[in-house]
């Protein structure tokens, strides 16, 4: 009889309760809707309580991590929510390997003694868990030690090791924890051969995207703070960082066009804020919006862009806004990277300012129906039932044939 796991553990990156979009918290979700799910919260460390503690948020974190609290919440009839009871040394500025080494370990027992606690009160048993590790790359390196689930898995949707964060002991780090992984996921090609470098079995799972809420036949009433703004409008949706977007090409792109009327909408961080786009005409920062009406702004641009630098930290990543444009049917055009690739011949691919200028230029044109509908049910095909039916292929192969026998 096929060998099939008691439960799913998701040990996140992102803390549930902050609410924010993460593919661990869409695949925890997908997950319970076979599995019973405990998503695990990262445990607090000093530096974060210093911090936090006059925030409302901070205090409760606190209380939980010294154990004055309900540590484990029920969300739904199969979907738990660990706070770990532990409170983690802040040691990542440390340079002496040694003492990290030590450090980390002490850190990753406490938060395994929490999790396996949680884990008994639900009445499971850590062995005949599977578990999921969102990129945790210090705390993955105890799984197998501190844990000893039923399987371990880790997930790959970022190149973090290139982050300056993570940069140092990442580096040396994450290899060793992909190689004691039984499976690796990654949401792009790129992050799969990379990861295969270390773990023979790593696999592209693709990239889900909440496209119930795009949907390109719905008319939008169009924003009022986008109305005054002339087209043609060519519209950026997301997190502004110079870290991941070209500002020097935005900046160039509006002063070689200035019919164009290049739009902003989400969050600036410092680079932005003090960036010259601020003094041109024809660039309109919108700010933050509530999710839920991003449909209506996406659908009042005329093409959207996504002008990602080229960098380690871009070169692997998979741009789920590209999802969100196709699933309203826009004409979109992006920077070509090898993930990008993935969207042709639904997307117009661009490098530099001339490749930009010629690809917007195309993009402008009235678009053809047919290619319109074929883009949105590109977008609609990029599911987290999808992701997670490749995941439990590659458990199924684990638990019921020969290591040797994997196919990914």
């Amino acid at each position: 009889m096929p060998q099939r796991p008691e439960a799913f553990i998701i040990i996140a990156q992102q803390e549930w309760q902050l609410n924010l979009g993460s593919n661990a918290r869409n695949l925890a979700v997908e997950f319970s809707k076979k599995n019973a799910v405990l998503y695990v919260n990262p445990a607090m460390d000093i530096k974060s309580i210093i911090l936090q503690i006059k925030t409302v948020h901070g205090r409760n974190r606190l209380k939980l991590a010294l154990g004055l609290g309900e540590n484990t919440l029920k969300i739904s009839e199969t979907l738990w929510v660990h706070t770990p009871q532990a409170i983690s040394f802040s040691i990542n500025w440390l340079k002496q390997i040694s003492l990290y080494n030590f450090l980390n370990e002490r850190n990753s027992k406490g938060f395994f003694k929490s999790l396996k606690k949680a884990i008994n009160q639900l009445g499971w048993k850590n062995e005949k868990c599977v578990v999921f590790n969102d990129s945790q790359m210090f705390t993955g390196l105890y799984i197998k030690k501190y844990l000893q689930p039923l399987l371990s898995f880790y997930y790959i949707r970022d190149n973090l090791t290139e982050h300056p964060y993570f940069k140092f002991h990442g580096s040396r780090i994450e290899p060793q924890t992909i190689e004691l992984a039984d499976a690796v996921f990654t949401n792009s090609a790129y992050l799969a051969e990379y990861a295969r470098t270390y773990n023979d079995n790593s696999l592209d799972i693709g990239q889900g995207c909440e496209t119930e809420r795009y949907e390109a036949n719905y008319v939008h009433s169009e924003p009022s703070d986008l109305a005054p703004i002339p087209h043609p409008r060519i519209g950026y949706v997301g997190f502004l960082t110079g870290e991941r977007l070209d500002i020097n090409l935005l900046e160039q792109l509006a002063l070689a066009n200035n019919e164009w009327q290049i739009v902003l909408i989400g969050p600036e961080e410092v680079m932005f804020q003090q960036s010259n786009l601020h003094n041109l005409k024809n660039v309109h920062f919108l700010g933050s919006k509530v999710p839920n009406h991003l449909p209506s702004y996406i659908q009042h641009l005329d093409v959207c862009i996504n002008p990602q630098l080229i960098n380690a930290l871009t070169i692997g990543n998979y741009p789920r806004k590209i999802d969100e444009y196709l699933a309203m049917g826009k004409q979109t055009v992006a920077t070509d990277t090898s993930a990008m690739k993935m969207f042709l011949p639904h997307v117009e691919l661009a490098i530099g300012v001339s490749g930009y200028e010629k690809a917007i230029a195309n993009a402008l044109l009235p678009q053809n129906v047919l290619e319109r509908e074929a883009s949105i049910t590109c977008a609609k095909s990029h599911t987290w039932e999808a992701c997670v039916e490749k995941i439990y292929s590659i458990q199924y192969q684990l638990l019921n044939t020969d290591m040797g026998d994997i196919q990914v």
